[in-house]
């Protein structure tokens, strides 16, 4: 028997041309007919629910893949900095969550970057955070970096005399090994709370960017009870961290036995999560040449061949494919060579996740090795100013090259994806971003990179599901395809500019049940 039918509408289909169906139908979660209105009306039967879409379109879910979704799940728990542009204002929002909790206990921040985001163009220091949280130990991570309060500091057995709380890289550890965890029970509520976030946004799919052994578990806990609105495909750290310290024998004892294995078609282990370099926007992305106006300067690495080989080679020989966070040229120089001497046949394909100043040299390596590049347009919408101070305008411009990459790698060599909380969740301000390669401010950077609506569309959903391995069943409308779709306003693929940023989903189906629903579908 029917499910659901979708009828009225604009159903789009895998056609480069955008060519469109009126209908859809569901059954048993998955794709059972997709034609005319007239067709698909009669298969339905007396349970069938019915959807008049009133013109609207109907696209494949969308597949972010590469985001920390889990942050999306937050709120009234962490102190969120979303839309905070002055110091004073976020500083506000600390103490109005310490207020909340007793004496003693912990405050924690969600990801932000206040040097792009506060008019001062810094975070917090510790005096300021103790003040704000009435000498509470407070944790606000940014990423690479976190920024701490002087209890934060005492707890992790750190002495804050001349410290002004600001911790990047390695050193954050010692502070966030102290932070509480989450009870399971709050933590299966924030990760479902996020997973209906992104279902609000279309998103039926996320590759996770970094999850730490506790959350893999509670994902597929809720996997196999069925209280699961998003699959997630999972970068894990088996340490907690991005560039694991402990001695080889000790990793290679994490990663034995393989990944955690699938729980159904909504989790999945997509690899192993490591690091090689920092970013465009911090100033600390490894390249070949040197910084704009630093002679010599090159960016950070965070590990070097010898280590990054021998991390790569044992995750490979115990059956985890890897995804290396890399920007600058001279990192994916280093991933590329590490993937090459250490492969291994029957893996899911090696990621390099972000590859932001990829040249086409190393595009067309990338592609003679079946290495995946995961990449995220809104650094270059939000930071491209940014990103021109550290590097130089003509650096800047060719950032995040969608069309080199498409060319060169193939639509199911690289996919679409945020580094949510860093940037918006917003799938169609990305699309338009990407076909226009405008930035925030409306300006043009690298126009010869843009692609098309249907290219970018298709990096949000059938690329998405080749980036997992997927692609048989998720990412198309079509028949026998996992039922994950969403309804939508504006036809990606024709309206203006203005009017695709502005796009609103109105239902999310995810394995053919309705997750997401405004009400406003007929």
């Amino acid at each position: 028997m029917t499910d659901l039918i979708l009828l009225g509408g604009r159903v789009l289909v895998p056609d480069a041309r955008g060519t469109a169906a009126e209908a859809i139908a569901v059954t048993g979660g998955r794709i059972s007919a997709v034609g005319t209105t007239a067709d698909v009306a009669r298969l339905a039967g007396p349970s069938t629910r019915v959807v008049d879409l009133a013109g609207r379109t109907v696209i494949p879910g969308l597949i972010d893949s590469h985001a920390h979704f889990e942050n999306a799940g937050m709120d009234g728990h962490t102190v969120s900095f979303a839309g905070a542009r002055t110091l004073g204002e976020a500083l506000d929002r600390v103490a109005a969550l310490a207020a909340t909790r007793e004496p003693g206990a912990w405050v924690q921040g969600q990801p932000w970057n206040p040097a792009l985001q506060l008019a001062e163009r810094r975070g917090p220091d510790r005096h300021e955070l103790d003040r704000a949280a009435g000498g509470r130990p407070v944790y606000l991570p940014e990423g690479h970096a976190a920024t701490v309060s002087t209890a934060a500091l005492e707890r992790a057995g750190v002495d804050p005399a001349g410290h002004d709380g600001r911790l990047v890289e390695g050193a954050m550890q010692a502070v966030a090994l102290v932070v509480p965890r989450w009870t399971r029970q709050e933590r299966a509520a924030q990760l479902t709370a996020a997973m209906r976030a992104l279902n609000r946004r279309g998103i039926t799919s996320v590759v996770a960017g970094a999850l730490p052994p506790p959350d893999v578990e509670s994902i597929r806990e809720l996997a196999a009870d069925g209280r699961s609105t998003l699959r997630v495909a999972a970068m894990v750290m088996p340490t907690g961290e991005l560039n694991p310290s402990i001695p080889l024998a000790d990793w290679e004892s994490l990663l034995a036995g393989g990944p955690p294995a699938p729980v159904g078609r909504h989790y999945l282990t997509r690899g192993v999560k490591l690091q090689v370099d920092g970013g465009m926007t911090l100033g600390t992305a490894a390249t070949r040449e040197p910084y704009l106006g630093r002679p010599g300067y090159h960016g950070e690495l965070f590990t070097d061949r010898a280590r990054l080989g021998e991390l790569v080679g044992a995750a490979h020989r115990a059956g985890w494919p890897v995804g290396t966070h890399v920007v600058g040229d001279a990192a994916i120089d280093l991933a590329l060579d590490v993937y090459e001497a250490t492969r291994h046949p029957g893996l899911l394909p090696d990621v390099l996740i972000h590859a932001s100043l990829i040249t086409r040299d190393q595009i067309a390596r990338a592609r003679a090795l079946g290495v995946q590049v995961a990449a995220q347009i809104p650094f270059l919408w939000r930071n491209r100013k940014v990103i021109a101070g550290h590097l130089g305008p003509a650096r800047a411009e060719a950032a995040v090259p969608l069309r080199d990459l498409v060319d060169g790698l193939g639509p199911d060599g690289v996919a679409a994806g945020t580094d949510y909380p860093i940037n918006d969740l917003d799938p169609f301000q990305n699309i338009h971003a990407m076909t226009t390669r405008h930035d925030a401010a409306g300006e043009v950077a690298g126009a010869a990179q843009a692609i098309s609506r249907a290219e970018a569309l298709r990096l949000y959903t059938a690329s998405g599901a080749a980036h997992t391995g997927e692609q048989e069943v998720k990412g198309r409308l079509v028949v026998d395809a996992l039922a994950d779709l969403a309804v939508v306003d504006a036809d990606p693929l024709t309206a203006s500019g203005d009017r695709l940023r502005a796009t609103e989903v109105l239902m999310t189906v995810v394995d053919g049940q309705i997750v997401y629903d405004t009400g406003r579908l007929g």
